[in-house]
C-alpha cells in the first residue's frame, strides 16, 4: 500500500478567553513571500504595494483596512463620528455591499491579494462581515461555519 502525502494543514490560532482556540484552518500553500501592510490613504497603500512587488516579484501583499459597517451609509457615518480619526490603516464606512466593493476594488487595482479587516466596534464582529459581506465575494458562510 502506498502512502499519500498529505499536504500542510494550516492552524491560525487566537486566544478566547483564558483558552487558545483555533480560528481557521487552511490547506493552501502560504507564500514564500508574504507582507502586510498599513497606509494612510490609498494612494500610501498602491507605493507600498508596489515597492513590496518591485523588490520581491512573488510576493502576497495584504491591506489592513480598519472596518464600520451599518446596513445604512448615515447611520455608518454617524458611528465613525463617535470614534474619531482613523489609526495608520484604510478605514471604510459604509454598507456592507460597499466594502465587498472596496475589497474587489483594492483587488482589481493590483493593490493587495488580500485584505486584513479590522472592525472598529464591536458590532463589526468577524462574523457579521462572514455573514453579511463576503458572500458578496463569492463565500459560501454556511460552510465556514462548518
Amino acid at each position: 500500500m502506498t502512502q499519500r502525502r498529505l499536504g500542510e494543514l494550516h492552524v491560525f490560532l487566537r486566544r478566547d478567553a483564558a483558552r487558545t482556540r483555533v480560528s481557521a484552518l487552511s490547506g493552501v500553500r502560504l507564500p514564500d513571500c508574504f507582507v502586510r501592510i498599513r497606509a494612510a490613504d490609498l494612494r500610501d497603500a498602491e507605493r507600498r504595494s508596489a515597492r513590496v512587488r518591485a523588490d520581491e516579484d512573488e510576493c502576497t501583499v495584504f491591506v489592513d483596512v480598519e472596518v464600520l459597517v451599518d446596513s445604512d451609509v448615515r447611520a455608518a457615518l454617524q458611528a465613525a463620528e463617535q470614534l474619531g480619526p482613523p489609526s495608520a490603516a484604510l478605514r471604510y464606512v459604509g454598507t456592507p455591499q460597499g466594502l465587498a466593493g472596496y475589497i474587489a476594488d483594492l483587488h482589481t487595482l493590483g493593490i493587495a491579494d488580500g485584505i486584513t479587516l479590522i472592525p472598529v466596534r464591536a458590532a463589526d464582529s468577524a462574523q457579521r462581515i462572514i455573514n453579511d459581506v463576503l458572500p458578496m465575494l463569492g463565500v459560501d458562510a454556511a460552510r465556514l461555519a462548518a
